[in-house]
């Protein structure tokens, strides 16, 4: 048995209460600001497509333009509540933002790939199912980039979960990147104290005999 209808529910009751807000993406403190940080350093000048997989209500591009001044961005937004697209479509008429389920394929690729707070539900009844299915999503985002994959996690290393969350720990999401994605890779636990973010490039050549990345 899977979750979808229950999780985009759960979402749509939260924005009916909260409207345009933090608290609509179940976030209510916020911090958004602080995740987003993670694409910084790959905000680079000259044209970049940046897909921001559960966009949500379209914070990350509030956040892309704060730091590049709206140029040079091609941004997409996708997400799977057919409500927070036709806000973000209503607050950002120069972007592209589409409705995806839990399965769908955007048939595009994109230089980053951002996706942020999409797998902190269980989604099916087995969590192992679960699991792998944000697995499988993960494979396939990383397949649609062209730089590089950033993904946020709730991580094991907290004091207390909620029922229906979903956390990672750090070593499984290690040795799921090198044996499916790519050796060149970061995990931040720097950010946020209970969250960690992947961040994985889509090239992690390794130049022989120095055994060296290639560089980007």
């Amino acid at each position: 048995m899977t979750y979808f209808e229950a999780i985009k529910d759960l979402y749509r009751n939260s924005f009916t209460e909260h409207g345009d807000s933090p608290a609509s993406l179940l976030t209510p403190k916020g911090r958004n600001s602080t995740r987003f940080s993670a694409i910084d350093p790959f905000l680079k000048q000259g044209k970049l497509s940046v897909c921001d997989y559960g966009c949500g209500l379209g914070y990350l591009h509030d956040y892309i333009g704060s730091k590049t001044n709206g140029k040079d961005v091609n941004y997409t937004g996708v997400d799977m509540l057919p409500e927070f697209i036709e806000k973000c479509k209503e607050k950002y008429s120069k972007a592209d933002f589409f409705v995806v389920g839990s399965n769908d394929l955007i048939g595009k690729n994109f230089d980053i790939v951002f996706s942020s707070g999409v797998f902190n539900i269980i989604t099916h009844e087995d969590p192992a199912i679960s699991k792998q299915y944000a697995f499988d999503r993960i494979k396939y985002l990383f397949d649609i980039t062209g730089e590089v994959l950033i993904c946020d996690f709730l991580s094991d290393f907290v004091d207390f979960k909620q029922s229906n969350s979903q956390h990672f720990s750090v070593q499984e999401i290690a040795e799921f990147c090198v044996k499916h994605l790519g050796r060149k890779f970061q995990i931040r636990h720097d950010l946020l104290p209970y969250e960690f973010t992947l961040i994985v490039h889509k090239n992690s050549n390794i130049l022989r005999p120095d055994n060296i990345f290639e560089k980007q």
